[in-house]
């Protein structure tokens, strides 16, 4: 009896793991799959949502510089200040227009009026008046360029700050006679970045940091310098990055504020940003354990109802090998395969059983009957030995003279049988070499074809070549057609870039234009990189192309070859086909040859069995009788061994029956 198998060799154990694995890995697979493209999607989101935001702040800050520069310009133009700044007249004018202009900017920030000396000569409000030469701003400012200060501290308010100045021009000429300025205390810069959401920070031109959106920064705090930062650095004018600058992983967009040369940057946690993902790929973590776990249950009851009926057959079986007719009583009315098994089993054992039932019936027959044949088989035996002994005496002499006479008779009939397999050995021969004609006519016409059919290969293959070239000059053009693409794309870029200018200059009128402008400039720039890549694909297909037209003429070399070596071979097998030829003429005479040495040799034959008739014909008598006794004798005797077998044969046939209850 076998062992019982164990838990993991069980079929129901590897039914229900496969069924498990069916479920689990494709969700195992998916969920992966899910998590991995969210986290892509939700970066390449955050990227394009913190452009967008530093783009906005920057408007912001630069409507805020360009209002300023309009509003400067604008007074250093006037005629009192020209004519204050000259003669000295006309200051209480010159000091009204001022504090006017000053008044729409509705904040504590004040416009400074300075002279060529550096010395303050006006101001919006009462303070003090002090001289500023050394500021960075002034000293720009009074060259004849607008200029925007780093970050200072404030002599009259104590307070960081950023001051951005314009020169004052003589009338009708390019010579500064003074400097205009408005300085902004930082802290407002803080709530304009504050307001805006997010965190985001600005930084000076020369990479100190001016402001955070997150926190203030006071005169006593220890200036944050950035000037090592990859925007301060890279000489580009906007940007996005991957930092760990403060100990944490950010992404940074930055750009750059055209007037005041300033950075504006917003960041973001990068785990913020996968956090959502995260989320997502938890809950469909979850959702997946849950549909594991039902479709092991699945599983259990689905091997369960393969099983069952499994364990009913072999159960059954292993009965039947104790030699017990045991009938399945369940699963019959199954409409599956299990169902086929067990009715099908139960047939067969049906059967079995009715033959059994016959066999032992059958044998008890056969066992009597054997034995009343033996016996009667051994009394015939007994008589006709003492017969044939009395015979054999008589008929010996003349059987001795009959059997020389036969031995000669078969020596020739052995040469007799030697010619005939000569004679068949020729016939053989002859029709393998027609065989043989046959095929190597066939292989001839097979050659003829296939020498055709590499023709029209090395055809194809020249009209493949044509068309590969073709294909490159059309790669050509494209290419031609991607640098016209690349070229409007730049044009576009630059058109976007004026139209945010002109926008920024346009202050919350042209706000929303800019951003149109923002998204024009991106498709142009989306525009430029797909232009790259068709042009980069081009090239490559370009030398791909060059590829297969090596190939593709290789391959034609080698079928030229080939139809060389099946010329050559052609005609190998013409002259085999000719050498066939004279071997069928061959064997034809052979045959020939041999049918005359089997008429020869019958004549001789014939001779030699009318002798031999003769010689039977004087022990006619006594051959027959004896003849007759012996057959007889040995029929018995046949007779009597087979009887004795039978017998024995149902002697077992009894004891294998006995094994079935």
């Amino acid at each position: 009896m076998e062992k019982k198998s164990s838990f993991f060799s069980s079929i129901k154990t590897k039914l229900i793991c496969s069924v498990f694995a069916v479920s689990a890995i494709p969700l195992i697979v998916a969920i992966t799959v899910t998590y991995i493209s969210s986290t892509r999607k939700a970066e390449a989101t955050t990227k394009d949502t913190l452009e967008w935001s530093v783009w906005y702040v920057q408007s912001t800050i630069n409507t805020l510089f360009t209002r300023t520069q309009a509003s400067l310009e604008a007074l250093a133009d006037s005629d009192a200040l020209n004519e204050f700044l000259v003669t000295g007249g006309n200051k209480a004018e010159a000091k009204r227009q001022i504090v006017e202009v000053n008044k729409n900017f509705d904040d504590k920030n004040q416009i400074v009026l300075s002279d060529m000396t550096g010395m303050m000569v006006l101001r919006s409000d009462d303070s003090g008046l002090v001289d500023i030469h050394e500021r960075d701003y002034w000293q720009g400012a009074s060259k004849g360029n607008n200029s925007c200060s780093s970050v200072m501290i404030s002599n009259s308010t104590k307070t960081r700050s950023v001051c951005y100045a314009v020169p004052v021009f003589k009338k009708g000429t390019k010579t500064v006679i003074g400097v205009l300025h408005r300085s902004y205390d930082l802290d407002q810069i803080h709530d304009i970045l504050a307001d805006a959401g997010g965190e985001s920070f600005i930084v000076d031109n020369k990479g100190t940091l001016a402001a955070h959106s997150n926190y203030k920064i006071s005169v006593k705090d220890k200036p944050v310098d950035f000037s090592k930062s990859p925007y301060m650095t890279s000489g580009k004018q906007e940007g996005t990055y991957e930092s760990y600058a403060v100990g944490k992983h950010t992404y940074v967009s930055y750009v750059k504020e055209p007037l005041s040369g300033y950075t504006i940057a917003s960041a973001i946690e990068v785990k913020e940003v996968v956090k959502s993902a995260r989320e997502s790929a938890l809950i469909t973590i979850v959702i997946g354990i849950i549909l594991l776990a039902i479709g092991a249950v699945f599983s259990f009851f689905l091997a369960a109802s393969f099983i069952k009926p499994i364990k009913e057959v072999d159960k059954s079986l292993a009965e039947l090998s104790k030699g017990r007719f045991c009938l399945i009583n369940k699963y019959t009315q199954r409409k599956d395969e299990f169902g086929h098994i067990v009715r099908n089993t139960n047939l067969l054992i049906e059967k079995l059983s009715n033959i059994v039932g016959h066999l032992k019936e059958s044998s008890g027959t056969v066992g009597n009957s054997s034995e009343r044949l033996s016996g009667m088989a051994n009394q015939i035996a007994a008589t006709t030995e003492s017969v044939a002994l009395a015979v054999q005496q008589i008929a010996s002499g003349a059987v001795q003279q009959a059997d020389d006479i036969q031995s000669s008779a078969e020596s020739a009939k052995d040469i007799m049988d030697a010619v005939e397999g000569v004679q068949g050995s020729a016939e053989d021969m002859a029709s393998l070499a027609e065989r043989m004609k046959s095929a190597s006519e066939i292989s001839s016409r097979s050659l003829s074809n296939l020498q055709g059919t590499s023709t029209e290969m090395t055809n194809k293959i020249e009209e493949i070549s044509n068309r590969i070239s073709s294909t490159q000059h059309a790669v050509a053009n494209i290419n031609e057609r991607v640098e016209g693409i690349t070229g409007i794309a730049a044009q576009t870029n630059l058109l976007s870039l004026n139209a945010s200018i002109e926008a920024a200059r346009a202050g919350d009128a042209g706000r929303g234009f800019a951003v149109v402008a923002d998204e024009i400039r991106k498709l142009a720039d989306d525009s430029k990189s797909l232009a790259s890549e068709i042009r980069v694909l081009m090239d490559e297909l370009l030398v791909e192309a060059n590829q297969a037209v090596s190939v593709a003429e290789e391959v034609r070399s080698g079928n030229i070859e080939q139809q060389n070596a099946l010329k050559e071979t052609f005609h190998a097998v013409d002259g085999m086909i000719g050498d066939i030829e004279e071997t069928v003429i061959s064997v034809s005479k052979i045959k020939k040859e041999a049918d005359v040495c089997v008429a020869s040799n019958t004549v001789v034959s014939n001779a030699m069995t009318s002798l031999s008739a003769v010689s039977e014909e004087n022990a006619a008598a006594t051959e027959t009788t004896g003849a007759s006794l012996e057959e007889l004798s040995s029929t018995v005797t046949t007779l009597a061994d087979a009887a004795t077998n039978l017998n024995t044969i149902a002697d077992q046939l009894n004891e294998e029956i006995k094994f079935f209850e």
